[in-house]
């Protein structure tokens, strides 16, 4: 789905910006839906040679290798494991010492840019400060909160909001029961990726998994402690579990359990500073 459709008010706010040419040269792009192809669009606009009223025409050579992620000008950083390591970011600054190859921009996306290790982030800096180059940075986000202050306050913040009625509709319409149409449109970033979800036999069962230990833990905490070793068992990689605190709060949020949603929070931050999942869970359990 394109930009204009996931993002319409950010597209029309973007279109006017580089209409006049003013597009700024540091960007956090703060909740992910649509973040990335809002970046991808942006890129083709620096590097498109058949631009009308400043937008990229989309169809051009440039707009194409951009489009494939294959444009030698186009740099795109994603997190190695869990957090971008600091020579990610300095084999990225010896780049920008020099124009690009085949034009004399370049531009960058980090997507996951909370995952950046502070020394990468620090690393960093300079460039959004002082770019020695004409350079275009786009760091994107889910969590804001767990951006460096530093890199805040030197890059335009703009909210993507999650278009999560336009995802269930999509998925209603795909014959996706409304309940788990519902849960996954809150926790994604794009629609590939809640039709994706919305196909595996294995995520909906984790669903049903997840609302059988919400239902005990606000009507039977034993139980519902008897079960978190199902529930981790269930729920295996961290890419999982983190979907699954997701829906934890989500789940809470419907049954108007405020004080166990801020436990799902607590929990959530000691496994991500990693702690064993399933003693979180634990923890939510004893309170």
């Amino acid at each position: 789905m394109a930009i204009d459709q996931l993002q319409p008010d950010l597209f029309n706010r973007f279109s006017h910006v580089l209409a006049n040419d003013r597009l700024h040269h540091a960007f956090l792009f703060s909740g992910g839906f649509g973040a990335m192809e809002m970046a991808i669009w942006l890129a083709q606009s620096r590097f498109c040679l058949q631009k009308q009223a400043g937008l990229p025409c989309g169809t051009c050579r440039e707009c194409r290798l951009v489009a494939a992620n294959d444009y030698t000008d186009l740099h795109i950083v994603s997190p190695d494991g869990q957090t971008i390591k600091t020579q990610q970011i300095r084999e990225l600054l010896l780049t920008f010492a020099q124009s690009g190859f085949e034009s004399s921009r370049q531009v960058v996306v980090i997507d996951g840019a909370e995952k950046m290790h502070v020394n990468a982030a620090n690393a960093l800096l300079k460039s959004i400060e002082e770019p020695e180059s004409e350079i275009y940075i786009f760091l994107l986000t889910a969590s804001e909160n767990m951006v460096l202050d530093t890199i805040k306050s030197r890059a335009q913040v703009i909210n993507f909001p999650n278009q999560s009625k336009m995802v269930q509709r999509a998925l209603e319409q795909d014959g996706t029961l409304k309940t788990d149409a519902m849960i996954i449109s809150e926790i994604v970033s794009s629609v590939s990726d809640a039709k994706s979800l919305a196909k595996d036999k294995l995520f909906l069962e984790g669903i049903k998994q997840i609302e059988k230990f919400v239902m005990l833990l606000t009507s039977d905490v034993s139980e519902a402690f008897l079960q978190v070793t199902q529930l981790a068992a269930f729920f295996k990689d961290k890419k999982a579990q983190g979907l699954a605190f997701k829906i934890l709060a989500i789940c809470l949020v419907k049954k108007r359990q405020a004080k166990r949603v801020e436990q799902v929070f607590v929990a959530q931050k000691y496994w991500q500073s990693n702690v064993n999942f399933q003693s979180c869970l634990e923890k939510i359990c004893l309170g």
